[in-house]
This record gives C-alpha cells, sequence and structure tokens, in this order.
C-alpha cells in the first residue's frame, strides 16, 4: 500500500514524534526527581516510623515500576534500616529478596550485591551465626564483587563492610587486623567526610595497639560529628568515639 504523503498526514506526523519525545523525556525527569526526593527523605529520617513511610512509597513507585533497579535497591536499602531500627530480622530478608530481584534486572549492580551482602552479615549477626562459614563466605564474596564494580558506592561501603569484618572475626575464620585496616583506609580515601569510616578505622588501630593512629581518626570523627543533636546515627558514632577514647585513656594508665 502506498504511503500518505497528504499534507495533513505529514502535520500529524510532525506533531507526534515531538510529544513523544518530551512525553518521554518528562517521565524520566519525573522518575529521576522522585528518586532524589526519596534519597532526600531516606537521609533526613530519624524514625522507624519515617523509615516504613518511605519503604511505602517505594513499593508503590515499584507497583508502577516492577523491573526499576533503581527502585529495587532502594527498597532493599530501606528494609535494611527499618531492620537495624526494629531488630526485626524479616525485614532483612525483604532487603535480600529485594537486592536479588535488583541483580536479575541488572547483573553487575554493585549496589545490589551490596545491600544483600549487607542484610545477609546483619542478619546472620542476629540470629548469633556469625561466625557460621554459611554466612561469611557469602556476605564476602558479594561485598567483593560490589568492590569490583564500584567501590565508591554508600560513602565506601563495601571497603568499609569488609573492613568491619575482617576486624570481627577471629583469626581461625579470617579475622585479619592488618586486612581490616586496609580497607577501611580504603573507605576513608574515598569517601573521607563519612564519620562511620573514621570509627572503623580507629577500631581497627586500636586492636593493633595503635593508639596515635587511632586518636588522630577518632579526633576526625568528633569533628565530623560536631553539633548533631538532631542526628540519632551520627550521635551514635561520636559517643562510640568517645568511649573509645576514654577507653584508651584507661588502657595507656594502666600500661604505663
Amino acid at each position: 500500500m502506498a504511503e500518505d504523503f497528504s499534507p495533513i498526514n505529514r502535520l500529524l506526523k510532525g506533531r507526534v514524534f515531538p510529544l513523544i519525545l518530551f512525553f518521554v523525556i518528562l517521565t524520566g525527569e519525573t522518575t529521576l526527581s522522585r528518586h532524589t526526593e526519596i534519597d532526600r527523605q531516606y537521609q533526613q529520617a530519624n524514625t522507624l516510623a519515617e523509615l516504613e513511610h518511605i519503604a511505602g512509597k517505594v513499593r508503590k513507585y515499584l507497583e508502577q515500576e516492577p523491573d526499576n533497579l533503581e527502585w529495587q535497591w532502594r527498597l532493599a536499602r530501606s528494609h535494611y534500616s527499618i531492620a537495624k531500627r526494629s531488630e526485626d530480622t524479616h525485614h532483612y530478608d525483604l532487603c535480600i529478596e529485594h537486592s536479588s530481584r535488583a541483580l536479575k534486572i541488572k547483573p553487575d549492580s554493585a549496589i545490589g550485591y551490596f545491600f544483600r551482602a549487607l542484610c545477609r552479615g546483619k542478619k546472620g549477626e542476629m540470629q548469633g551465626i556469625w561466625s557460621s562459614l554459611g554466612i561469611i563466605e557469602p556476605f564476602e564474596e558479594d561485598m567483593k564483587k560490589a568492590l569490583d564494580l564500584d567501590p565508591s558506592i554508600q560513602n565506601g561501603g563495601p571497603n568499609r563492610a569488609l573492613g568491619i569484618l575482617y576486624l570481627e572475626l577471629p583469626f581461625f575464620l579470617g579475622g585479619s587486623t592488618d586486612r581490616a585496616i586496609f580497607h577501611l583506609k580504603e573507605a576513608v580515601r574515598l569517601s573521607p567526610n563519612h564519620a562511620e569510616n573514621h570509627l572503623g578505622l580507629a577500631q581497627a588501630y586500636y586492636a593493633k595497639n595503635n593508639f596515635a593512629s587511632a586518636r588522630k581518626s577518632l579526633s576526625t570523627l568528633l569533628s565530623l560529628t560536631d553539633n548533631v543533636s538532631d542526628e540519632e546515627d551520627l550521635l551514635k558514632l561520636r559517643t562510640k568515639g568517645q568511649e573509645l577514647l576514654e577507653k584508651m585513656a584507661y588502657d595507656s594508665y594502666t600500661y604505663d
């Protein structure tokens, strides 16, 4: 059948394509702005109720876009934070579920591997089986994949998580203060303004009896967490840092 080159047909074609393009751009910008807004709310959330509200929003977006990688890992992140505050391991299961879905959508998703590893590890820790190789090996495997794909995610998160793992594990299960220090120094290098990196490095230096370096890391931590009375997570990091400083002062007095 011959194509219709009538003036009306040409006019319609000339208008339809820009409208389609405009719709695509508008939809993309709307989704991006939703991601930004959810991230802003997540960073400012200080209560369990706020985190649950955010998770509910992300679930609604996922109903519209079930194959959206960005919503899948953000829902995993929300369940991780809810589990930490509520101590309900079911939310770690949901975190693992949604991070695994993110990996089905994009098999080389660093953030998907990161949250799956994190939630597997935390679930095992809460159940008192952190020393089980059945938990350690999947955690380490996923976190190393995240590290290889993008070490910068979550403020140096893969290096931070591996550093804490090697710091907490006993030697016979792969624990090593040297490896812990290496990974935590990398986390600090990648994200020098993230307070948790400095606390982890200070704890690793303390375990190595390197009090001078530990104090230096704690000084940075206290500087980063000054005037944070309304931010619960940062207050907890600051308190842990102050407690470690007191412990070092006591150790120095005792051994001197």
